[in-house]
């Protein structure tokens, strides 16, 4: 990972300590889509426990299931590494991909031709109008980070902030040393 000047599809968006919304706070966003219009991402370090029952037809996401953010709490979405092999699924970064055909790939997942272990399924995402991310970086509420597929798919939760702003601080002295949780100190 290195820091990125300026925000782009593809980094990661790291809560910095001065962004005190509950919704965000030390949370990790991969930005899956970034324009003029507005952006998109994902939080990728917000697990959700989920009863097996109420996951009907998809019992494999137990386990990988993650709140996006809070905008439209009830859409499913799928970060993987499958390429365009399961339907209109977009790159986000070279080896990771959002979206495609989620019936396909849960037919898939059923047989055994797919693994959903090796993904990240959210419900809900993270969004962004024309000039407010921008306006968020300028209020130091963020961090950019280029995002690596090791960081997106395999990184636990719980490690996820702070191994991203630990790489921060490899890249940015102000960062190097970092506490966990900012709040403690």
């Amino acid at each position: 990972m290195a820091v990125r000047e300026k925000i782009r599809k593809g980094d990661l968006l790291v809560a910095s300590k001065s962004l005190l919304d509950p919704n965000f706070q030390q949370s990790v966003v991969l930005l899956c889509e970034h324009r003029k219009e507005g952006s998109y991402g994902l939080i990728l370090n917000r697990p959700l426990e989920v009863p097996e029952d109420a996951l009907g037809e998809y019992p494999f996401i137990k386990d990988h299931l993650y709140q996006g953010g809070p905008v439209q709490p009830q859409a499913l979405q799928i970060v993987h590494p499958f390429g365009k092999d399961v339907g209109n699924a977009v790159e986000v970064i070279p080896g990771v991909w959002v979206g495609g055909d989620f019936e396909l790939m849960r037919k898939q997942f059923s047989m055994g031709v797919l693994d959903p272990g090796v993904c990240r399924f959210f419900l809900g995402y993270s969004g962004w109008g024309e000039g407010q991310l921008a306006a968020e970086f300028e209020a130091d509420s963020w961090l950019s980070v280029l995002a690596t597929r090791t960081l997106v798919l395999e990184t636990p939760a719980n490690r996820m902030w702070t191994d991203a702003v630990r790489e921060r601080g490899k890249h940015d002295p102000m960062y190097s040393n970092f506490p966990d949780n900012p709040s403690l100190n």
